[in-house]
Order: C-alpha cells, then sequence, then structure tokens
C-alpha cells in the first residue's frame, strides 16, 4: 500500500514512502501500531531516533502536517479543526488493530483531540501520550506568537532549542522554518478544547522539568480531561527533553502500552 503524502513508516525512514498495511486487503491485523505527532515547526523525522525501543513487530507512523518535506505546498494547517481535517484521513487506515498516539507540544495537542475523534468513531486509542503540552484549562502560551514579527519568532526559536545554530546562518532555511512555525503556532495559539466528553482511554503526561512552555504543574491537569488510568513522567530539560533522553522516553512508552494494552507485548 502507498502512504498517503505527509505519512512516514519511520522504519523505513527515509527511504521509501511505501509500506505494508495493516489496512491492506488479505493482510493480518498489526501486532500494534504507534503514531507519533509533531512539535510546531518539526516534522515526522525528529522520531526516528525512538523506532529503536519498540519491537520490531509494532508498526510505527508519523505524520507531516502540510508545508514540510512531502507536504510543501499544500495549503498550511492554522487551527486544530483543519489539522484533524487533514490528519485524520491519513491515518484511519493506518488503524487494523490496536494503536496508541504520541504527541510533543502541539502533536500533544493534536493527539488528544484526535483520540477524541476516534473514540466518537468507535475507534478508540489503546493509550495517549502527551508531552511537552500544557493541559487545555492551564495553558500558558496565550501570547498569539504567529503574530510576532520574523525577529522575534526567530529568538523564541533560539530560546526554546531544538534548532541547529547553523540554521541561523541560512537565510533561505532559515525564512521556510520561521513561516512553517508561524503556520503551526496559529493551530496552538487560538486552541480552544473542543466540545464533548472527555477520554475514555489510559494517558501519560511527559514533561521536562526545565520546561518555559510547560511546566510539569501545567502539564498535570491532563488528568482531568480523561476517565481512565493517568500516569507522569518527567526528565531533566526544557521543552525539547525527550530528544536528550530518547531511550529513557522509549522506554517509558513501551512500559505504559505494555501496561494497558496486552496484544502490544
Amino acid at each position: 500500500m502507498t502512504l498517503e503524502p505527509g505519512v512516514k513508516d519511520l522504519r523505513r525512514w527515509p527511504a521509501s514512502v511505501s509500506a505494508p498495511s495493516a489496512g491492506q486487503p488479505g493482510a493480518e491485523p498489526a501486532p500494534f501500531t504507534l503514531v507519533f505527532l509533531h512539535h510546531a515547526g518539526g516534522s515526522a523525522a525528529a522520531f526516528v531516533p525512538f523506532v529503536r525501543c519498540f519491537p520490531a513487530e509494532w508498526n510505527v507512523f508519523s505524520v507531516d502536517l502540510p508545508g514540510r518535506m512531502m507536504t510543501r505546498g499544500q495549503r498550511a494547517c492554522r487551527t486544530s479543526t483543519q489539522v484533524l481535517d487533514f490528519l485524520l484521513p491519513r491515518v484511519r487506515p493506518l488503524l487494523n488493530g490496536p494503536f496508541a498516539l504520541f504527541g510533543h507540544s502541539m502533536g500533544a495537542l493534536i493527539a488528544f483531540e484526535s483520540a477524541r475523534e476516534l473514540s466518537r468513531e468507535g475507534m478508540p486509542p489503546a493509550w495517549v501520550g502527551l508531552s511537552g503540552s500544557a493541559a487545555p484549562e492551564s495553558r500558558l502560551d496565550r501570547a498569539r506568537r504567529h503574530l510576532w514579527p520574523r525577529e522575534r519568532l526567530t529568538a523564541f526559536m533560539r530560546e526554546l532549542g531544538g534548532t541547529p545554530e547553523s540554521v541561523f546562518e541560512m537565510p533561505d532555511v532559515l525564512d521556510v522554518m520561521v513561516r512553517v512555525l508561524r503556520d503551526d503556532l496559529a493551530v496552538v495559539d487560538t486552541y480552544r478544547r473542543h466540545p464533548g466528553p472527555p477520554l475514555r482511554v489510559p494517558v501519560s503526561v511527559f514533561t521536562g522539568q526545565d520546561d518555559p512552555v510547560a511546566p510539569p504543574g501545567a502539564a498535570a491537569p491532563w488528568s482531568e480531561q480523561t476517565t481512565a488510568r493517568t500516569t507522569a513522567h518527567s526528565w531533566p530539560g526544557g521543552h525539547f527533553y525527550l530528544f536528550d533522553h530518547v531511550e529513557a522516553v522509549g522506554r517509558a512508552i513501551r512500559r505504559e502500552i505494555d501496561a494497558v494494552c496486552p496484544a502490544a507485548r
């Protein structure tokens, strides 16, 4: 099965955009599927290092939102509703069997809303991982940063880290990154919790202990957004803590999934 533009099989990155799919006619259901959702200004490629943390039989996918890599040229998403309209038709065909969603920063908001929508459709995930994001009722990032001038956005990128310093010396590359970040921040800064009931699936909250955007205290109220079990994990570091602790974060994801989904073991 050829994957939709934007969908990445992280086990084959970057050699192939095609993969056997559990949803393909005649294919056996996947033992487990894990879908990663990227941060504002980021891409699917950020999650490639995590693949080695999971069993070889798991499917591990991610999706690039418009404006980057193979989705370049498509109209950017600037609201969470537009993101779901782009994302869910690409994700649903991947889900033939138990699955989980893990999102970082903007990706956490999208993972949460995707899980709620899929649950309404009778396709609840086994588990949702929410990383680097304050809970909807305690978010601090309401500054409408997508309206900031280029210089302020560039300074914000430097402040958060996660962008190689060499990028700031390449004006053309930086222009693209600022444009993508601006569109993604419009999604984040205009986000409000979509109407409807809370989740009914287990949730794990992941934070960096020194994250200025989503400190552990601001992330803790995610527990109010599900009626099921909630756990919390925190590591040293700022907003992009997880990329400095790939093995530890990957092990935590694996343990949490194993605890709630026997089929994944």
